[in-house]
């Protein structure tokens, strides 16, 4: 979060490298709002999780939910795909009110690690 991508941006979310195909699940509980290919990103999946959060998670080669779903924090919603020859990885940002936040501290809470 907020290191350099290759296009000299500002990162925004935090990215991990993944098998193709591997499952990718739901970071915490909410309501899908978007699942379907946008722009660029391909395939990429939008959860509203109330009190102004919401994270984009990209890089998948399939989407297993549908927009209106609910999910739980653990619940498989896709898996991981290649993107413009590049190997798979999945991308996942936290945004509150529309800011981006970093997700590193939430994820580590949310599966039991320490927050940084």
């Amino acid at each position: 979060f907020g290191d350099r991508t290759e296009l000299g941006e500002r990162s925004r979310g935090a990215t991990w490298q993944a098998r193709d195909g591997a499952q990718v699940v739901a970071p915490w509980d909410g309501r899908v709002v978007f699942a379907g290919p946008f722009r660029a990103f391909g395939p990429i999946l939008i959860i509203e999780h109330g009190e102004g959060y919401h994270s984009l998670i990209a890089g998948l080669g399939r989407i297993d939910v549908t927009a209106g779903q609910w999910v739980l924090a653990g619940e498989p919603v896709g898996g991981a795909g290649p993107s413009g020859g590049n190997p798979a990885s999945v991308y996942v940002e936290l945004r509150h009110d529309g800011q981006p936040v970093d997700p590193l501290p939430w994820l580590a809470a949310a599966t039991g690690g320490t927050r940084g």
